[in-house]
């Protein structure tokens, strides 16, 4: 886990943080797209089979699915967390 989401550091944050921020955002996503996909196949095949064996297989999928998501969503809410920080500085230094 990246260490500006260990911490939930809001003391500001350096170039690095924000890369690493960017980086597992792309990375999050594309693990998204293709856990979609994967349970979108999984799905079609539980749709022919109804089996236990495909069924568990798209529950497995869904929840991976789930779990990703909420990782995005804790990284987004973390950028925008960041971006708030910034406005409020360059508000700050623009009034002086």
């Amino acid at each position: 886990m990246p260490d500006w989401l260990k911490g939930n550091n809001d003391q500001g944050s350096s170039n690095d943080d924000i890369d690493q921020l960017a980086k597992t955002i792309n990375d999050q996503s594309s693990e998204q797209r293709k856990i979609t996909d994967q349970f979108n196949k999984a799905m079609n095949n539980f749709a022919t089979d109804r089996s236990l064996e495909t069924c568990l297989d798209a529950l497995n999928l869904a929840m991976q699915l789930a779990n990703i998501r909420g990782k995005l969503a804790e990284s987004y809410e973390y950028y925008a967390r960041q971006l708030e920080r910034e406005i409020t500085k360059l508000r700050r230094v623009s009034k002086t």
